[in-house]
């Protein structure tokens, strides 16, 4: 059994993440810093894994591979997206900004939450600089379309994807259409609401003479950067395809996913080389944002392996067998732990609760368990609380750092770790609790 102690360093390093930037801002502020955190951390994790554990090497292996091909996709996205540049103008109005959350919200199960918010971050946060409070939409932004969003399709979120190339189905998320419509429909009511007291309380720009400013005249919007939904659509296929057919070409967990790799590297090399620097420019483009998520997450994906282990060792002892105390726990754990571990931790506790009824199932055949009478209700319970609960911190889900990172960039003055959780638990939170009501 893996002994408690193990999972210390996690759980420091959560704390870590959340108070660092907080109280000590300017030891935080450096990337080798971070680094430095996340290596003190792990070292006791590795000693663990590698001089106690009989699987640890493999284990570390495991975790090293999720990460990579984690980053790898992530930093495709981000590149690419951030070669397309939205030209010409539009106001941020409330109802312009309700309809970019809508849009989001839908392109974020075609091409990922993290695709969907790189492409329409920028144009958002320009479309809002007139404006002095702008805060709440990124924060409304990072729930639906770097979250909420991403439910329909396994491209949407990392979790579906991993159940996908386990077996599940391509179309069986679309059966979470309700669920998915429900939560992005109420989320989209309460910020049009919500923007609209902010954008009637803020103050009217006036020109010298006192006068009010006269509206700056709209110029059409049009794309450049086009090429880039070509290497876009290239991402988008080479997740299907290794998912799909992956296991027939190649037998190997590991061959697939340096095929994955070398995909997003290539073509993310292909639109750095085609993308015109005045886009780059234009967009405020730099790697900061995707440099902040690599270095905070390497410390999470080392030592979150005791704790998952941990978990997985205890599960059947905590009397999670009800779709919604998967949905709660599953989305707990999501908040904090990567959310796509988490999703195969519960597919795999929800596995052995419907094996009781006499089937067998396995967690590396998830196709068995999304159709069996049981296992159905509890895998849509974890799909929908490892996606939808990845919002509640900036550590959930990985384009949850990234969209922040963008949006100081913008000089937005973003919530600190603690701000941002008591906005998800005002907002998220109660939401959460209707939808356990009314689906499980």
């Amino acid at each position: 059994m893996t002994p408690f102690w193990t999972v210390v360093p996690f759980l420091l390093y959560l704390l870590l993440i959340a108070a660092l930037p907080l109280f000590w801002g300017h030891f935080w502020e450096p990337h080798r810093n971070k680094l430095l955190v996340a290596g003190v951390l792990a070292i006791p994790v590795v000693v663990y894994l590698l001089g106690f554990h009989p699987d640890g090497a493999a284990l570390l292996f495991d975790s090293a591979r999720e990460y990579v091909a984690f980053l790898a996709l992530l930093a495709a996205l981000f590149v690419i997206s951030g070669g397309v540049y939205v030209r010409g103008s539009f106001a941020g109005s409330p109802a312009v900004n309700t309809g970019f959350l809508a849009l989001g919200a839908v392109l974020a199960s075609l091409i990922g939450t993290t695709g969907a918010s790189a492409l329409l971050i920028r144009p958002l946060l320009r479309a809002n600089e007139h404006r002095p409070r702008s805060r709440h939409i990124v924060v409304f932004f990072i729930f639906i379309v770097a979250n909420g969003g991403g439910l329909l399709t396994p491209l949407g979120d990392p979790p579906l994807y991993l159940g996908f190339l386990r077996g599940v189905p391509f179309t069986w998320t679309l059966h979470l259409a309700a669920q998915w419509a429900f939560v992005n429909g109420v989320l989209l009511v309460i910020f049009a609401l919500f923007d609209g007291y902010v954008s009637r309380r803020e103050p009217i720009r006036t020109q010298r003479g006192g006068a009010p400013d006269a509206p700056e005249p709209q110029q059409p919007l049009r794309l450049e950067g086009t090429l880039n939904l070509v290497w876009l659509l290239g991402v988008v296929a080479t997740v299907f395809v290794v998912g799909t057919y992956g296991r027939h070409w190649l037998a190997s967990q590991t061959a697939r996913a340096a095929v994955q790799i070398a995909a997003m590297a290539v073509l993310s090399a292909l639109s750095l080389a085609s993308t015109p620097r005045r886009i780059h420019e234009a967009n405020r483009f730099s790697l900061a944002p995707i440099q902040e998520v690599a270095v905070v997450f390497v410390g999470i994906f080392i030592t979150m392996v005791p704790a998952l282990l941990f978990l997985a060792e205890r599960g059947a002892s905590l009397g999670i067998t009800r779709p919604w105390q998967f949905f709660w726990a599953s989305g707990a754990l999501s908040s904090v732990l990567d959310n796509a571990p988490t999703y195969l931790t519960f597919a795999s506790l929800a596995t052995g609760v419907a094996s009781g009824g006499g089937q067998v199932l396995s967690v590396n055949d998830l196709g068995a368990l999304a159709a069996h009478p049981i296992g159905h209700q509890l895998l849509t319970a974890v799909s929908c609380g490892s996606v939808f609960m990845g919002a509640i911190t900036y550590i959930g889900n990985g384009p949850n750092f990234m969209v922040k990172a963008i949006a100081e960039q913008h000089h937005v003055r973003m919530p600190s770790f603690f701000g941002y959780t008591l906005w998800s638990f005002a907002i998220l939170v109660p939401l959460f609790a209707v939808v356990a009501l009314v689906f499980f």
